[in-house]
């Protein structure tokens, strides 16, 4: 059966899983004191994982995925394997399960969501996404309010034109992110008969 991509990650269990957004801005100096902030890209999701010791025959199939991207001409949609549920959600998944639908963006990061279960409880630094168009987007919950099937949540980064649509689909529970390998990140190094597999993967259109 062929391959389709973007492909998820290996499914072997992770003892390390780091998300970190990559931030764009340089400062300099512009006399009398003063700096200068100047956002030079978007700002970009980089997750490094590192998995559980996979004995030799998990530690191959591993590498075959890895190998499959070939240097990241191919891509991986990657959903959070740790905690990718709101923390309110964390045992009672179900509300979170539900998608909304995005109505409208104000000030570029403000979302009005309807459509959600009225059970959901959002707080600042879950996550959340965005899908439309076969383009992903993922933000930090900075602020929510709103009651019944509405929702009024601010995130960051603001997210980009294509999925800041009326319509999009709005994810709460695992949301994914359109990423690429970090070329040579991929390392495994080898305790007994036993390969701890890191590599890093960076947000890509």
């Amino acid at each position: 059966m062929a391959i389709s991509f973007p492909r998820s990650i290996p499914d072997v269990g992770y003892v390390t899983c780091d998300l970190m957004l990559r931030d764009t801005v340089t400062a300099s100096p512009s006399g009398g004191g003063l700096i200068n902030y100047t956002q030079v890209a978007a700002p970009a999701w980089e997750v490094t994982l590192e998995t559980r010791p996979l004995d030799y025959d998990e530690y191959s199939a591993v590498e075959a995925w890895w190998l499959s991207l070939r240097g990241g001409l191919r891509s991986v949609l990657f959903r959070q394997p740790h905690k990718g549920y709101p923390v309110a959600h964390r045992e009672n998944n179900a509300p979170a399960d539900d998608p909304g639908s995005l109505v409208s963006v104000a000030d570029g990061n403000v979302l009005s969501v309807n459509s959600v279960d009225a059970g959901l409880v959002l707080a600042p630094g879950d996550r959340i996404g965005l899908e439309r168009s076969g383009r992903y987007y993922v933000g930090r919950v900075t602020e929510a309010s709103g009651s019944g099937t509405t929702r009024t949540i601010t995130v960051e980064p603001p997210p980009f034109a294509t999925v800041a649509q009326a319509g999009a689909v709005v994810r709460f529970a695992k949301p994914a992110i359109l990423m690429r390998p970090v070329p040579d990140s991929f390392q495994a190094p080898r305790n007994g008969r036993f390969y701890a597999v890191s590599f890093k993967l960076m947000e890509s259109a």
